[in-house]
């Protein structure tokens, strides 16, 4: 039997599931507290060296970018038996569908939409043609320092970080460089947009202005400083200006539960940074207090998509590889 703290940690089964890397189990817990019918469970992989068998009627893969192939390769056999089973759950995010950030900017890149490219570290060749500015990132989404990356404007700035990297034992592996793009718009500041996407819902998240070229949150106390800002990003999730776009944007990406994040060149043409497959839910309490009438209504329209699809879907007893234990103690992972 599960102690309860762990239940308490990491969710109930049944309903709608995440399973996510240990790293991303608590990213949902915004949207978790709109959860009133108890719908959404969570539950990491390390979890299931505990318990291997949950109930559900949706299951999101979550943190895709965080997989190894090895680790890939085993939720893909243990997907493979789920949809075997005669009323098999919904499934989202299923690899190899999705796509990587590398693989996804690179594609979009090729096709045109996005206009700057990217370029693995560890290639160097394909780093001789990196545009500048650029910066270096890691491929998963993590920062490579506590400070956001640094935008590097010639060649010399690019090798000098790269030496800097190497100095401080960081390996070139899965770390990407990624030609910059320029989103600021009539405010003079930069501007990043985003769509949550839960099976066919999409569901305009919010703008995020900031000075700042690494544009992660808003300029603390902008949003009291700025009430037609404010304004701006009311109309934008309630008008969802983009949907057509992003609809096919989230296609091309493979990706079925997620969050896209863009922002609008000055063509007008849209701009792809990312695609998470385990993004950060704010809590409704922490919202500013300007924002809470429009952003915690988004919130709640995730919840009810997830509803939907445990309404929608027969709640099956599935199970994860028996081996598992064994697989991460001679891995210790």
């Amino acid at each position: 039997m599960v102690p309860s703290f762990l239940k308490m940690t990491y969710g109930r089964d049944g309903g709608a599931v995440f399973l996510t890397a240990r790293a991303g189990r608590t990213t949902i817990n915004g949207i978790r507290c709109l959860d009133k019918r108890g719908v959404i469970g969570v539950i990491d992989y390390p979890r299931f060296v505990i318990s291997s068998v949950f109930r559900a009627s949706a299951v999101i893969i979550c943190d895709v970018e965080r997989m190894t192939p090895d680790y890939e390769a085993r939720v893909i056999k243990a997907l493979r038996g789920w949809r075997s089973m005669a009323q098999p759950p919904v499934i989202l995010n299923a690899p190899p569908k999705p796509l990587r950030r590398y693989e996804l900017l690179k594609r979009l890149c090729k096709l045109g939409l996005n206009r700057k490219d990217v370029h693995r570290l560890d290639d160097p060749y394909t780093i001789e043609k990196a545009r500048f500015p650029c910066f270096i990132r890691d491929e998963t989404g993590h920062h490579l320092t506590p400070d956001s990356p640094r935008l590097l404007h010639s060649r010399d700035e690019l090798a000098d970080e790269i030496s800097k990297l190497e100095q401080n034992g960081v390996p070139a592996y899965g770390k990407i460089v990624v030609e910059f793009e320029d989103t600021r718009d009539d405010t003079g500041m930069y501007c990043k947009m985003a769509y949550y996407r839960v099976a066919d819902a999409l569901i305009p998240a919010h703008l995020f202005w900031n000075p700042e070229w690494f544009v992660k949150y808003p300029k603390p106390g902008l949003v009291a400083e700025r009430p037609d800002l404010v304004e701006r990003e009311r109309n934008f999730v309630q008008s969802s200006p983009h949907e057509a776009d992003i609809a096919k944007l989230f296609d091309i990406a493979g990706i079925e539960y997620g969050r896209i994040d863009y922002g609008v060149r000055k063509d007008g043409g849209i701009h792809v940074f990312e695609v998470n497959t385990n993004p950060n839910s704010a809590v409704p309490s922490l919202v500013a207090p300007e924002r809470q009438p429009y952003i915690n209504p988004v919130q709640q329209r995730i919840v009810s998509a997830l509803e939907r699809l445990a309404d929608e879907n027969p709640c099956m007893r599935l199970a994860w590889p028996r081996d598992e234990l064994l697989y991460r103690l001679k891995r210790q992972l």
